[in-house]
């Protein structure tokens, strides 16, 4: 175990964070926070980058929560591009275990299951952001109704992005994403409940038991 998440509101209150930005990875979450951190907002502690940034399940606390997903094909790939350091620490901060068996379908697996966690109901603290808002600009009346004050930086100055669509495509017809296309797909499609203003039944994805087979 990394963490004892069961703690986890004292250890946020001796630390000072009060913002929780939380992704799977590979999702602008760090260009998000730069432009949060320029808000005058706490959220780079040491416990946040030891395992709440990557947070594998929702947690109860006391302070609002953005958490920011991409497309699960192209996070993965970004992940698996910076290889050590970000495709292994990854897995372990979503799994809350520093021992846990590594392999390319464990890490999606992970994702799967961390998005399903922080999204499956509608939660007053949680905002649920899809990376490409943050480039557009609905995201600063977005966070600003969210966080009920004024915020700058935002929208982001759009960059190129590094893994291209033609990738995307690419790995999606690959054996691991056929394997997980049905839940990759509710991902893509996901309908976003901080953008409606009507209830929506939403299909639920159980968790997927982990496996140490690489595909």
């Amino acid at each position: 175990m990394i963490c004892d998440l069961n703690n986890i509101n004292e250890i946020i209150e001796n630390e000072g964070l009060n913002l929780l930005v939380v992704s799977y990875g590979g999702s602008a979450t760090n260009t998000l926070i730069d432009n949060l951190e320029k808000n005058n907002y706490k959220i780079r502690t040491n416990t946040y980058n030891n395992i709440l940034c990557h947070c594998p399940h929702y947690i109860e606390v006391d302070i609002p929560i953005i958490y920011i997903y991409d497309n699960p094909i192209k996070s993965f790939l970004s992940m698996k591009k910076r290889g050590p350091g970000v495709w292994d620490v990854n897995q372990q901060k979503m799994s809350n275990n520093k021992n846990i068996t590594l392999s390319n379908q464990n890490l999606l697996k992970l994702m799967i299951n961390q998005f399903n966690s922080w999204t499956n109901i509608k939660r007053d603290n949680v905002l649920i952001v899809k990376s490409c808002e943050l480039f557009e600009s609905n995201i600063l009346e977005k966070l600003e109704n969210f966080l009920k004050k004024k915020i700058y930086h935002f929208p982001i100055v759009y960059n190129t992005p590094k893994i291209s669509i033609e990738n995307v495509e690419r790995f999606a017809s690959t054996k691991l994403f056929k394997k997980y296309k049905v839940e990759v797909d509710k991902i893509n499609n996901f309908v976003n409940y901080n953008d409606c203003k009507t209830s929506l039944e939403k299909v639920i994805i159980n968790n997927i038991e982990l496996e140490d087979e690489i595909p």
